[in-house]
């Protein structure tokens, strides 16, 4: 195995119900993983086992109430990400690390191929060549230019999260967070996702990504970590994960929100 990209230890995260007097869930309890570059770290678990909690605390939306998250950046410093000053966590975020929610997030009366190049500009690339390059993602996406030249605030679901990832592919990051990126895409709008994840992961992107379909994990992961109880355990692809739903898990999820 290659040098890690990213070594997390002793990752925790304990949040505090304060209207259920002070009671507290513990989505996340002394995680650690290492991640090389090119890696697919595939999380799965029941919903509210803390699977998006563990993604939000390395793209630092979360806190961590403990442990460390050491990235080696581009340039070969290593930086703990639960630590790190904010100015540069941002930095990392705008030009090495990209978080990939379900929702998409655009800027009202924004054509969708101007908020997939925003991701370029803020990188230094000139308005129009990142516009080409915005254009091409989304058509590779399956997005023509009607849709392309229309707000997402008006799109449907899929293709809501069609345009997310193509805002994380058209200029593929070092490290990728991605949380049920497919999870509104017929099947051949996710084959096309699965290519593009494939391509980067060629290129040396390595990828942290939530699914609940076992079968995208099995054709994508080299790794499986399954969280239950706030505990990690690493499980090959191809093996049962054993996986149960917890409905009072959701319950304290929801209300910690």
């Amino acid at each position: 195995m290659a040098e890690p990209m990213l070594s997390v230890s002793g990752l925790t995260k304990t949040i505090t119900l304060h209207i259920l007097h002070g009671a507290e869930v513990h989505p996340l309890r002394d995680i650690s993983f290492d991640l090389a570059p090119g890696e697919f770290l595939a999380i799965a678990g029941p919903s509210g086992a803390g699977k998006s909690s563990l993604l939000k605390c390395l793209n630092r939306t979360y806190l961590a109430t403990a442990g460390t998250a050491k990235y080696v950046t581009r340039a070969g410093e290593v930086v703990d990400l639960f630590s790190a000053p904010e100015r540069d966590v941002i930095a990392l975020r705008r030009n090495e690390i990209t978080y990939v929610s379900q929702f998409l997030k655009a800027p009202p009366r924004v054509p969708a191929v101007d908020v997939v190049a925003s991701v370029l500009t803020r990188r230094g690339v000139d308005l129009e060549v990142a516009r080409e390059r915005a254009s091409a993602m989304l058509e590779r996406l399956g997005m023509g230019p009607s849709l392309q030249s229309s707000y997402p605030a008006l799109f449907s679901g899929g293709e809501q999260q069609r345009v997310n990832v193509a805002k994380a592919f058209v200029d593929p990051p070092r490290l990728l967070l991605l949380d049920e990126p497919t999870s509104a895409l017929d099947v051949e709008n996710r084959d096309r996702v699965i290519d593009l994840l494939r391509e980067a992961q060629a290129g040396g992107t390595a990828v942290i990504a939530i699914f609940h379909d076992r079968e995208l994990i099995r054709r994508l992961a080299d790794r499986v970590l399954v969280l239950a109880d706030g505990i990690a355990r690493e499980v090959a692809p191809d093996e049962d994960f054993g996986i149960a739903d917890d409905s009072l898990a959701d319950e304290l999820m929801e209300v910690s929100r």
